[in-house]
């Protein structure tokens, strides 16, 4: 038997294209040719004359009377004599005794002398492919079935002849074909060989053929490896099927094709080969059907050695099962090799699962297959053997270390349209039984193409947990009864003992429409409630949900209140659920008193429905233990209360609270005093060289101004390590106050300053100015804060020498964003001309990430060029959404290349899919407005001979600091005309051929700096595998943004370590974490 191990690993899955049909199975027929194909049609297994075997030294393992046939008389009845090397057909029991003289002493007669008389039929014992008890359908049979390979065969046609041998009794049947198979077991162990004993010893011709067959279906890497291949006969349905003009009535002999059982890695084939017609010379023909191994459902058999019939059953899901009945001479050897073909395919699966619910074998012990496992439990060579059997396309999935509960397995959004219920059941099926992974995440996934979608005719539903757990038979029968979707999420949360949390966010998308107008037209989303089910139960460990993104119908809502309450659940983000006052009253505030200390995590932000402030305190109460608590936008002042709703005893008690978010909720004095003396307690903590857990502190849209934030700065301290969210606050009001803090050096570690309004630029100044001369802020958001545009819409000379002195002479911000914010409603962007700035970047030495996203950069790329060039510090720059067009994507990627070695920048994400096409966009429209002639001219003028190309208004490497004026005369739009539109395409296709080649050169130079830096040991090269996919289609891409936790460490001069919560801030804020979170660059 073949090794089952694959001889090289090749990541991911890449099928080559097939034919296929629909159903279950795929039928080919196909004429194969082989080097000696004149050969095929005469070979014989081994040439034999029944006069020059000597009889009389056989020895006779058994003999018997045979039927009389018709015509003659009952006392001229046939005889069997069964040899350890021969099946020997006599006319009659007195022609048995004269070639068999030891018949003749059992019945005590003398044998007659005279000349030796001839068989009937002689049949090999090694040519035997099955012997067994004749199925017919017309009358009750007692006669034994003999398929083997005929040498002499009348049929130049067939390969193999059928003999049916007819006895007066079953108890007679059953004797001789004990002794048949006695004698093909004494045959078997007289071969001194492996080759003598191989299955296909006597089809030697055929290897080939057979073969090419396993490699046409299998994946090219799978090749190598030769696959297990027997003869076998068909039987009941599926002879009728294969061969529906058999006669299987009353003939005694019958000429048929060959039949074999191709075991590959991924599929099985059953094969039919016959010969094509009489002469020799043509190939064999070949028709095969193909199972995928992994839809093997049941496996039926007997072990005991003279039973070589069996049947093995496929199904694909939303298919009728498919059942091969066979027999084989070789039933244990097709046995073992499924079995171990389905452990390799599944290691991760119980061998009990296995024994009870496929492989049905009476008197098989319990078989131990030993198998080659792979990274992540064996998880990818699963899920490319259920896709293979499924017949779909691959499916986009990674592996994210980046989580607390690491490694998580994350399946991506399909890149075009949803995955289909096929593709969606192969990754959930692979996952079946997974040790390997702590946490899964469908996140974006849209799940409801099974929504609704039942598999009556499946088997089992998987009732039998890792540790061998069994559910009752009442729960498997209600679980039998369950849609698919539901089976599949109980068996992910059921199976599995190391899954501790399931990212469930935006997986009902096409549900959504419906929900959000009636909540009962859908009963359940159908993935959530068999997890809930297990809690309850205590039978799972995934206590960690993340349903964010779905409109949760009522009996979800019902079932997950009743789950709180038990006090099973360690983490629930339900933001953007559609919960309403009762719903979150119901799951929070009624159920929080029952969790006894169990919830670690609780975001509920982004609901219709509001928490009465007044609630606050007992909440915090119950909460003690907790460590992510997101409340934004979720909590409503319900008039005036005499007691703080943020009391500080309360928070000083939440020893263990990681994260805090209360944005969208204004605070009053006695709240926000609270919350002071809170921030002041942990400053004291910090010195005192107390344990301190709090490293986030998310206050959006709180109505805190700048006086007030300046209480908080110096509440925060000095170096805490603390990131904060003022996003959305009135923060010019007392800008002084605000700005006198930030220059005695307190403050947070990290600072998010989104979406701030300033209506007189001299506020946005002071707080630029006291944001230069900071030393311990290490990260800093500006996003979409700018001042209010002045009548003329250009920067002021002021506000261009204020940000180059803070990108020039600050020391400590590290990560850096200056990003607009574009919306359909409203743009936010510093006013033009703002990029001259950016030449302060050059005498920077700290700034290691830098975004500046959507800021209309195009006509200063010139001035973030040669920054770029002189910059020894920066290692990531995302200058995506500016409206770039080729001239200034040419000169950024020629000023990386101007700085060669010097450079230390590894991330510069322009190649990303909706970037080249934006790009590419602006080069089509200088097309539209410019003549052929004239922009060609200008292309070549403009430095063609060095590759750089002028489109459309730019900077000029010469002018940096001015938009470059048009000196290309422009004519008028092109008329239509055969010649012009020919040179047009011409034009279009050099362009674009330029862009590709820039953008190849942008990351050929990215990648020559990551090697140096690997050289170097100064850059993490894991992050690089993370990072650098240059098809990104993602609207943020790539970035290298650190979490609060990394922050929260660097502030206490530890180690970074990387983390990442299901707490959420405000929606623009998380836009850009999560982005930067999700590059995985390490700093």
């Amino acid at each position: 038997m073949a090794s089952n191990e694959p001889t090289a690993s090749v990541p991911g899955l890449r099928r080559g294209s097939s034919e296929v049909t629909e159903g279950p199975s795929r039928l080919s027929l196909s004429i194969c040719s082989t080097p000696d194909n004149a050969s095929l049609a005469n070979t014989a297994t081994s040439t034999f004359s029944p006069s020059s075997i000597d009889w009389t030294a056989q020895k006779v393992e058994g003999h018997g009377p045979l039927e009389p046939e018709s015509g003659l008389l009952k006392s001229k009845a046939p005889h069997l004599v069964i040899t350890t090397s021969h099946l020997i057909k006599m006319k009659s029991l007195a022609d048995a005794q004269v070639l068999f003289p030891e018949l003749a002493s059992e019945t005590g007669k003398r044998s007659s002398r005279g000349p030796a008389p001839s068989p009937l039929l002689v049949i090999p014992t090694d040519a035997i492919v099955s012997a067994f008890p004749a199925e017919s359908t017309r009358q009750p049979s007692c006669g034994i079935e003999v398929w083997w390979r005929d040498p002499q065969s009348s049929n130049h046609a067939s390969f193999c002849r059928c003999d049916i041998f007819s006895f007066s009794t079953r108890e007679q049947r059953n004797e001789q074909l004990h002794h048949i198979a006695r004698a093909i077991l004494a045959n078997q162990h007289d071969e001194s060989s492996h080759a003598a004993s191989s299955p296909l010893r006597n089809w030697h011709d055929l290897r080939p053929l057979l073969e090419r067959v396993h490699d046409t279906a299998e994946h090219p890497r799978f090749h190598q490896r030769r696959p297990d291949i027997f003869p076998v006969v068909p039987r009941g349905a599926t002879r009728r099927e294969c061969m529906p003009k058999l006669d299987e009535a009353g003939k005694k002999y019958q000429e048929v094709p060959a039949f074999f059982l191709v075991v590959g890695t991924f599929y099985c084939h059953l094969v039919e080969v016959h010969r094509v017609a009489k002469g020799g010379g043509e190939p064999p023909v070949c028709r095969h059907r193909t199972y995928g191994l992994v839809t093997l459902e049941e496996l039926r058999g007997e072990w005991m050695f003279q039973e070589e019939r069996f049947t093995m059953t496929f199904r694909e899901p939303f298919e009728h099962p498919v059942t091969l009945e066979l027999a084989s001479r070789y039933y244990r050897q097709i046995i073992r090799a499924v079995g171990m073909a389905d452990r390799y395919l599944k290691p991760a699966w119980p061998q009990m699962w296995q024994t009870r619910e496929v492989f049905h074998v009476s008197g098989l012990q319990e078989a131990q297959y030993l198998v080659a496992k792979e990274d992540y439990g064996s998880f990818q060579r699963t899920l490319e053997a259920y896709l293979a059997a499924y017949q779909c396309d691959i499916v986009d999935w990674e592996i994210n270390w980046r989580t607390p509960y690491a490694p998580e397995f994350r399946l991506l959004p399909a890149r075009r349209g949803p995955y289909t219920p096929r593709q969606l059941l192969a990754v959930l099926r692979a996952l079946r039984y997974n040790d390997y992974f702590a946490s899964l995440s469908f996140r974006g996934v849209d799940l409801s193409v099974l929504w609704g979608l039942k598999d009556t005719s499946s088997g089992n539903p998987p009732y039998l947990s890792r540790s061998c757990y069994v559910l009752e038979p009442d729960e498997i029968r209600i679980l039998r009864q369950s849609p698919l979707l539901h089976q599949e999420f109980h068996a992910l949360a059921f199976c599995s003992e190391t899954v501790r949390q399931m990212d469930l966010s935006n997986c009902s998308s096409s549900l959504s429409s419906r929900l959000s107008m009636d909540k009962t037209s859908v009963s359940d989303l159908e993935f959530l409630a068999p997890i809930l089910s297990l809690l309850r139960c205590g039978i799972t460990k995934c206590n960690r949900l993340i349903v964010s993104g779905n409109i949760l119908p009522l009996g979800d809502i019902q079932d997950l209140a009743l789950t709180m309450k038990c006090g099973v659940i360690r983490a629930l983000d339900v933001s953007r659920c559609g919960l309403d006052d009762f719903n979150l009253h119901d799951i929070v505030v009624d159920s929080l008193p029952e969790q006894r200390g169990q919830l670690r995590a609780l975001t509920i932000s982004g609901n219709p429905g509001r928490l009465p402030a007044r609630v606050l305190p007992d909440l915090l109460g119950y909460l003690a233990d907790v460590r992510e608590l997101n409340l934004s936008g979720s909590i409503q002042g319900d008039g005036f209360i005499e007691y703080s709703v943020l009391p500080v005893d309360a928070l000083q008690c939440m020893n263990n609270l990681e994260e805090l978010n209360l944005s969208g909720y204004k605070l009053d004095d006695a709240a926000f005093h609270d919350l002071e003396r809170f921030l002041q307690y942990r400053s004291w903590q910090l010195k005192h060289g107390c344990p301190t857990r709090l490293h986030k502190l998310v206050l959006n849209h709180c109505g805190i101004t700048g006086s007030l934030a300046a209480r908080l700065f110096d509440a925060i301290d000095v170096n805490c390590g603390l990131t904060l969210s003022l996003s959305g606050n009135p923060l010019e009001q007392c800008i002084d106050s605000l700005a006198a803090t930030i220059r005695s050096h307190k403050g947070p570690a990290a600072l998010y300053l989104d979406m701030v309004e300033f209506r007189h630029e001299s506020n946005y100044l002071t707080l630029i100015q006291s944001l230069t001369s900071t030393t311990h802020l290490y990260l800093l958001s500006l996003v979409g804060t700018a001042p209010a545009p002045s009548p003329s819409g250009r920067c002021s000379d002021e506000l261009v020498s204020t940000l180059h002195s803070f990108l020039a002479q600050n020391t400590s911000i590290r990560h850096l964003d200056l990003s607009g914010f574009s919306s359909k409603l409203d743009d936010v962007q510093l006013p033009q001309g703002w990029g001259r700035s950016l030449a302060g970047l050059a005498e920077n030495a700290t700034l290691t990430h830098l975004r500046v996203r959507n800021q209309n950069l195009h006509g200063d790329a010139g001035v973030l060029g040669r920054a770029l060039a002189q910059n020894r510090t920066l290692v990531a720059v995302d200058c995506r959404d500016n409206n770039l067009n080729l001239t200034s994507l040419r000169f950024l990627v020629d000023s990386l290349a101007e700085a060669g070695s010097r450079s230390s920048v590894v991330e510069f994400p322009l190649a990303c899919r909706k970037e080249r096409d934006a790009i590419w966009a602006n080069v089509l429209r200088s097309l539209k407005r410019a003549s052929a002639g004239a922009v060609l001219s200008s292309c070549i003028s403009a430095g063609a001979v060095n590759g750089t190309f002028w489109i459309g208004p730019a900077a000029s490497p010469s002018t940096p600091h001015h938009r470059r004026s048009s000196s290309t005369p422009v004519t008028p739009a092109i008329t239509t005309s055969p010649v012009r539109d020919v040179a047009r395409e011409e034009e279009a296709v050099l362009l674009r051929r330029t862009l590709d080649d820039t953008l190849a050169q942008l990351e050929a130079i990215l990648r020559a700096n990551r090697e140096r830096k690997v050289k170097d040991a100064q850059y993490d090269h894991e992050a690089e595998g993370i990072m650098g996919h240059e098809e990104d289609d993602d609207d943020h891409g790539p970035s290298c943004w650190p979490s609060a936790t990394e922050l929260a460490a660097i502030g206490r001069g530890e180690a970074l370590v990387s983390e990442t919560g299901i707490e959420e801030e405000d929606e623009l804020v998380v836009e850009m974490v999560r982005d930067f979170q999700r590059a995985g660059f390490e700093v």
